[in-house]
């Protein structure tokens, strides 16, 4: 198989010369600002593109890409989470394994799930404030602190989380079954596919530029000539392009100098051949019909765009943009009346105001939010530097413009404008609606006077309405009292009388006197809108430019080559490592199943190998088999997060056997190698394997404790585990840091206070007689939890001798016998042992747990 490397060389010399060059600046590890992909759109825009330098195999970084290791230093000043107590510090050892045990109730899970919340989950939930305390509405807060690259840094929790702690990993019970019951998208991303995937952000960040100049583009198109169907003009207007050359457009528009008179004949041309002839006739007055129903559809729509009700709304959009921008006026001269220079809030201040915005975000602060002040900001009008004052003052006035008052007077004026724009936008008289009272003037002179004087009271109130509206002198509106009826009343007559006549001749004649005066009449609209179609045409090869350029951002290409590569170089490995984080976790029959992928990122979810029902494996396995697969999914991922940050795990062995819990335990400790590994729990059984593990592993082990207060407030650190979550090792050594404090404060004592010392003592080690005879001898041959027997461990027993059983009941007992359980009998005279006593039998019980323990191998 060709290295990754050379087929992405190969690859990248098929590809446009600007996303080679792209290539290499990712290749490098460089990333490309907005200035950058502004100027690559701008350079596809203009059909430039730098010279394609061949990419080398040499150029691709052929290791993994790996980010910051992130790694947790503590979680303090937690407020309002849970019921947990304030003032708290948790901290975690920095490398190795850090196991966090807590009881339930204790608060350990309010801790998990705060971190939950904070970095990268499959799952999320809320984190609750203390539902049994008066809080609701109090916030909720938390200092995490991290090491990112070994860089001390700090994050507030929840409100400013900073991205970096999505590298720490999370996993609890529901973080399984999201894995399960849902697709997962490979994480292990080699940097040669890497700078693939960054190739596509490049194309979909110019893309996204050039959509929205495709969006200005658009906006700008304006309306075009209305011309008769079936006509040069109509054709050209269909086929109107950016390529489109003046040298056509003139000739299209071309007309004879007496276009008018001509227009005229052809108009009594067709009236005559319209009279002459029956069929004709019936035609002629068909068609008069239907343009007697479109002067009248006309003379509707404009009765309805400047009738009573439009004038209404559109004076009433008047009078709110005034009347809220004096309500912005008057709350900028209440705000700035101190101010030194007055007119603030103004329109020509407003202007000023928008002028100073653009050029301080497109040119002297491009990276900052507007007004920059502070320390060395200056102004980016007078460019002196900003005093306090002065910086004080563009706050206010930035306050002042994103104010509700301000804002709604800047809506109300564009709703005025848009009202504004619906009535200026209305053509009393267009062309065609003129050439049509030409023919009706040869056919109802007093109708078409009618409705020219209705068009011209119409075109009075329009120019009437549009001074109200933007601000000239109110003068009363022309009324608009036409009875449009009489056109309908016109076209019901006409019909009727066309379909009564019987149509045989002249057809030709007058459909060539038809097409000649539609044709001219087309001509006549597209000269009288000449520069409506320049604008068209201009705008038309702008359009063109982008979406060629656009089309040099499509990312099917690269998106099917880094799918392949990711098949080829990346699958088979997750796929051969899943198989083994599933053999380590006693599951059997189970592979990952791609699903699918997009952008060069492939999707997979587990499947049950071989099954000939199509089940999905949450439905198959059993409780304790989904722990396990959500597990070695788990592993997994971490396994190829080359950035090697935390990983953080809450309860994770729920419903596993001693076997998988074993094998977990040992799993995480040999990930802590290399990494920090964080583990909440409070199956003491699990620490002592995680302990075990640790040790075998070599590697550090950080205890933690969460207890409940005395009150029993939950969240109580410490930096030890409870006596109880100590195996029998660590519980010798408290032992033995115990008893030397007895021997070191014993003449400090009373004698009550050195008896209840050693019977608190003598307590100790009568319970680790017995954790010892649980761990070492009942749970080698019975697991603890499922009280199954293994009978390879049955030879365990038939290696305790006599002598070990002596040993045990004579040391038991007199541990027993220090150990104020009871009340001593009256005739008993109970002394206290001595400090060498204790020390003697410490040794004694250590030793006969060495020799014991042997007896396991």
């Amino acid at each position: 198989m060709t290295a990754i490397e050379q087929e992405i060389a190969t690859w990248a010399a098929t590809r446009p010369a600007w996303q080679q060059a792209a290539l290499h600046k990712l290749g490098t590890g460089q990333a490309f600002d907005q200035t950058e992909i502004e100027a690559i759109a701008a350079q596809l825009k203009a059909g430039t593109q730098p010279k394609a330098t061949p990419l080398k195999a040499t150029d691709v970084p052929g290791a993994r890409a790996a980010g910051a290791t992130i790694s947790l230093r503590s979680i303090r000043d937690v407020t309002n989470v849970n019921a947990l107590l304030d003032a708290q510090v948790l901290t975690f050892g920095m490398r190795g394994l850090t196991v966090v045990y807590g009881d339930n109730g204790s608060g350990k899970s309010g801790y998990a799930r705060l971190i939950k919340d904070a970095v990268g989950a499959r799952h999320q939930e809320a984190v609750h404030t203390n539902v049994f305390a008066d809080t609701a509405g109090q916030p909720q807060k938390a200092e995490i602190e991290f090491a990112s690259a070994g860089a001390d840094k700090s994050s507030t929790w929840p409100g400013a989380v900073s991205s970096e702690l999505r590298a720490v990993s999370y996993y609890d019970e529901a973080c399984g079954d999201a894995y399960i019951g849902g697709d997962s998208e490979l994480t292990y991303r080699p940097s040669a596919l890497v700078m693939l995937d960054g190739l596509i952000a490049v194309c979909d960040a110019v893309r996204a530029v050039l959509d929205e100049q495709l969006r200005d583009n658009q906006a700008t198109r304006g309306p075009l000539p209305a011309v008769a169907q079936n006509t040069d003009a109509a054709r050209f207007l269909s086929t109107l392009s950016g390529t489109t050359t003046k040298t056509q457009l003139d000739a299209v528009c071309a007309v004879p100098p007496d276009a008018s008179e001509a227009l005229g004949a052809l108009i009594q041309e067709e009236a005559r051949l319209r009279a002459t002839d029956p069929s004709k006739e019936r035609i002629r007055l068909q068609t008069l019909a239907a343009k007697f129903e479109t002067i009248a559809k006309h003379v509707e729509g404009l009765a309805a765009g400047l009738g009573d009700e439009k004038a209404t709304e559109a004076t009433a959009a008047r009078d709110k943009a005034i009347e809220l921008r004096a309500a912005a006026t008057v709350a900028s001269s209440g705000t700035f009346e101190a101010e030194p220079v007055p007119g603030v809030g103004s329109d020509t201040w407003r202007a000023l105001w928008d002028a100073a915005r653009t050029f301080s975000e497109a040119e002297a602060y491009h990276d900052r939010h507007f007004p920059v002040t502070g320390a060395a900001a200056r102004c980016v009008l007078c460019q002196q530097e900003l005093a306090a004052v002065a910086s004080g003052r563009l706050e206010r006035f930035q306050a002042f413009m994103q104010d509700t008052t301000a804002q709604e007077a800047a809506a109300a004026e564009q709703a005025m404008e848009r009202a504004v724009n619906a009535v200026r936008l209305l053509e009393p008289t267009p062309a065609h609606i003129a050439a049509h009272l030409v023919e009706m003037e040869t056919a109802e002179a007093g109708l078409a006077k009618t409705v020219s004087d209705w068009l011209q009271a119409a075109t009075a109130r329009r120019a009437s309405l549009l001074a109200s509206v933007t601000g000239a002198p109110e003068t009363p509106l022309p009324s608009l009292n036409l009875a449009a009826h009489a056109l309908s009343a016109k076209v019901d007559e006409l019909k009727p009388a066309a379909a009564s006549i019987d149509a045989t001749q002249f057809q030709a004649s007058l459909a060539d006197t038809v097409t000649k005066k539609e044709g001219l009449e087309s001509r006549i609209a597209l000269g009288q809108q000449l520069p409506e179609i320049e604008a068209e045409i201009k705008r038309l090869a702008e359009r063109a430019k982008l979406d060629e350029a656009k089309r040099a951002t499509d990312t099917t290409g690269i998106t099917r080559k880094a799918s392949d590569l990711t098949d080829a170089h990346v699958t088979s490995l997750i796929r051969d490592w899943f198989t083994r984080e599933s053999d380590r976790l006693k599951l059997e029959r189970i592979e990952l199943k791609k699903t699918g992928g997009q952008k060069g990122k492939l999707r997979h979810r587990p499947a049950l190998l071989g099954a000939k029902a199509n089940k999905p494996v949450e439905q198959i396995l059993s409780e304790g088999e989904q722990t396990a697969l959500g597990l070695a999914g788990y592993f997994t991922e971490a396994h190829f997060d080359d950035s090697k940050s935390a990983l953080v795990l809450d309860d994770p062995v729920t419903s596993l056997d001693h076997i998988r819990r074993g094998r977990v335990a040992h799993r995480l400790a040999a990930l802590a190698q290399d990494r920090q590994v964080i583990v909440f729990t409070h199956d003491v059984a699990f620490v002592g394997d995680l302990r075990q593990a640790a040790d075998e592993e070599q590697v550090g082990f950080t205890e933690r404790g969460v207890l409940r207060r005395g009150d029993k407030t939950p969240g109580l650190l410490t930096d030890q585990h409870p006596w109880k979550a100590k195996d029998v090792p660590r519980r010798f050594d408290e032992l033995a840091q115990q008893l030397a404090r007895i021997k070191r404060d014993r003449a400090s004592w009373g004698q009550d206070v050195y008896e209840k010392e050693c019977s608190d003592w003598a307590g100790k080690l009568s319970e680790t007689w017995e954790r010892l005879i649980n761990l070492e001898i009942v749970y080698a041959v019975v697991d603890r939890g499922t009280s199954e027997v293994r009978p390879k461990m049955f030879k365990l027993l038939v290696r305790i001798t006599d002598q070990d059983d002596r040993e045990f009941q004579q040391s038991y007992g007199r541990i027993s016998g220090w150990v104020r359980r009871h009340d001593k009998s009256p005739s008993t005279n109970y002394v206290a042992p001595e400090p060498a006593e204790l020390e003697q039998e410490l040794a004694f019980v250590k030793t006969w747990f060495d020799r014991v323990k042997k007896y396991r191998n």
